[in-house]
């Protein structure tokens, strides 16, 4: 029983933040994520994405894992996706960065597990993210 009050001390049941990284011959992304949060607290997800190459990339495409989203309530995206959860950037300029803003709400309890992937034509880049949501 004393356990749980010395780990709360040390914040293990407190929100926090991960960031991960990932690179492709074209695209570099960089997440910023909730990997701790309580339930119906607010917390945002943001994706930097940057064009690599040395041409404008017309449009990348950010996807974010519907099954993740979906355990999540109140989500807000910026810029708004045009399908469920892909988020189009559109003509990112060589050496541009690009921010993808999501806004998510803790709805289910336990290990939400998920991938963002940024894709232009045939390259992409994938990060994973887990987020554990506390009730």
């Amino acid at each position: 029983m004393l356990v749980i009050p010395i780990l709360a001390l040390f914040g293990v049941f407190g929100e926090s933040e991960a960031h991960a990284r990932a690179r492709s011959t074209s695209l570099e992304m960089i997440v910023s994520y909730p990997s701790r949060m309580h339930y119906r607290q607010v917390q945002s997800l943001q994706v930097t994405v940057r064009n690599l190459a040395s041409t404008v990339a017309d449009t990348v495409k950010v996807a974010f894992d519907t099954s993740y989203i979906s355990r999540f309530t109140g989500v807000r995206f910026d810029p708004s996706p045009r399908t469920a959860y892909v988020v189009d950037l559109t003509d990112v300029k060589p050496s541009e960065s690009r921010l993808v803003s999501v806004e998510l709400e803790g709805q289910v309890f336990g290990s939400q597990r998920s991938a963002v992937v940024a894709r232009h034509g045939t390259d992409s880049a994938m990060v994973h993210l887990r987020t554990l949501v506390f009730p």
